[in-house]
């Protein structure tokens, strides 16, 4: 990839690796390397009074030095490796502190409780709930929601998860679904149909102490605004699970 000076800023401002202010100054000082401040203010933009307090952030996280001896206040880039060096060290910063989070996390918490998961985040959110409960999971109407080919890569691997944990579905699919003949191959049995008089825009999960509703969503495919309503709730997890029971039973067997 060609070096782009506007991308490089937006990366490792977005990364939280640097502030705009020292981006700009550690991106000019990559190509003026030693410079005056002068020079530095010149190229980056920065002003010279800001321009100080960045470069002394700098130095502190080794990203800069300055040169001596020299007459004129001067200033070096180190070499970008360090910058990796740094995002390693964020990674591992965080990797230290999960294990506390986690078992906080893990904490009994409510009985009853409501969520709203929205857009693509909002669905990789759900997905992750599905693993973390690791539950069968009993659908009504079902799309194949997580084909969508904006989470496909994250598909799979939650879809590793799901063999690994060993949870089975149990869906009812919408009367699409029998012209995506990849999905029902996908995910396997067991599954049924709602006749097409009955399928409609809309699909229920159930899982564990989870009832899911969704809404935005097309056969094999979701919309940019999804929202899936999540009820946490024992009694009425088991009441919706004893509905689509009684689907399950009344409707036919279907081969395809």
């Amino acid at each position: 990839m060609a070096y782009n000076e506007l991308l490089a800023t937006e990366v490792l401002v977005s990364s939280n690796l640097l502030t705009p202010s020292e981006a700009k100054i550690y991106l000019a000082l990559v190509e003026l390397k030693e410079s005056s401040i002068e020079a530095i203010t010149n190229k980056s933009g920065v002003h010279r009074r800001n321009a100080y307090d960045a470069l002394q952030c700098l130095i502190a996280k080794g990203l800069v030095y300055q040169v001596l001896p020299k007459k004129v206040l001067t200033f070096a880039p180190s070499h970008p490796d360090k910058l990796q060096e740094l995002a390693n060290d964020r990674i591992k910063d965080v990797e230290d502190i999960l294990p506390s989070l986690k078992s906080k996390f893990s904490e009994k918490s409510a009985s009853q409780s409501v969520y709203i998961f929205k857009g693509v985040g909002g669905l990789k959110n759900y997905i992750n709930l599905i693993l973390e409960t690791s539950e069968d999971i009993y659908g009504i109407n079902s799309k194949g929601t997580w084909f969508d080919p904006r989470i496909k890569t994250f598909a799979v691997r939650a879809g590793q998860e799901v063999v690994k944990k060993k949870i089975k579905s149990h869906l009812i699919y919408d009367w699409q679904i029998k012209e995506h003949p990849e999905v029902i191959k996908a995910v396997g049995k067991p599954y049924k149909f709602l006749p097409q008089k009955y399928s409609n825009d809309s699909s229920i999960d159930i899982f564990g102490e989870y009832v899911a509703i969704y809404s935005g969503i097309n056969v094999n495919a979701l919309d940019q605004d999804i929202t899936i309503f999540i009820l946490k709730d024992k009694t009425l997890a088991r009441d919706y699970k004893q509905w689509f029971d009684f689907m399950w039973d009344v409707l036919p067997n279907e081969k395809i």
